[in-house]
């Protein structure tokens, strides 16, 4: 929580610094414990390039729907080795110059779950943009409630891991393409291997090039 209050205090000034123009690339994963200033720093000019980058692609998709949830099932993990399927659900949205679909699927192993859910903003850029953010900034956070940080796992397919300590929920967030969106979810984990190994078996490279 405290981490957060100072992300969010820090936030402007950051933005504001970005804007003057720092050519200067810092190292992947900075930790905002020990450096929130730099963090935030790197927040504001990632979330600058990102505006402009998504600005041209809501103009260049103007047009553009999202795939059909029916369609996007098909791109959900059939199995996850020692847990059972349930029936995969997904729905469809559309309204006025906007429209998004989800598709998601639950695993069970006795009281354990994991939770699949892959979302189309290829319609809705703004939404997008706001749920990734952060994760080009390189963050990570290491404190005695959880670890977290960005993670990539192929070209155009990045992200942020999330592990609660105690609890062992763990969670591993994937934006691909700059238009779908991967959450994987689940309880009793050690690390996020698991839901990266998940993701590996999903066809997203596939979904790049959409």
């Amino acid at each position: 929580m405290k981490t957060i209050l100072k992300l969010s205090f820090l936030l402007g000034i950051a933005t504001l610094v970005a804007c003057g123009g720092n050519d200067k690339k810092e190292e992947d994963n900075i930790d905002v414990e020990k450096n929130p200033m730099g963090a935030l720093m790197k927040m504001g000019e990632n979330m600058q390039k990102q505006a402009e980058k998504m600005e041209k692609q809501q103009a260049e998709r103007k047009d553009a729907k999202a795939m059909h949830y029916e369609e996007l099932m098909k791109y959900l993990p059939e199995s996850v080795k020692g847990y059972e399927k349930e029936e995969p659900k997904g729905e469809s949205v559309e309204m006025s110059g906007m429209s998004f679909s989800s598709a998601n699927v639950r695993f069970t192993k006795g009281n354990d779950d994991i939770n699949v859910n892959l979302l189309d903003y290829n319609a809705a850029m703004s939404m997008y943009s706001m749920a990734t953010a952060m994760w080009a900034s390189g963050f990570k956070i290491d404190n005695s409630e959880e670890t977290a940080q960005s993670v990539s796992i192929a070209d155009n397919i990045n992200g942020w891991e999330t592990l609660q300590k105690k609890s062992k929920d763990a969670s591993l967030i994937l934006g691909v393409n700059d238009r779908f969106l991967v959450t994987i979810e689940g309880n009793n984990q050690k690390n996020t291997d698991l839901f990266k190994e998940i993701a590996k078996s999903m066809d997203l490279k596939k979904l790049t090039g959409l």
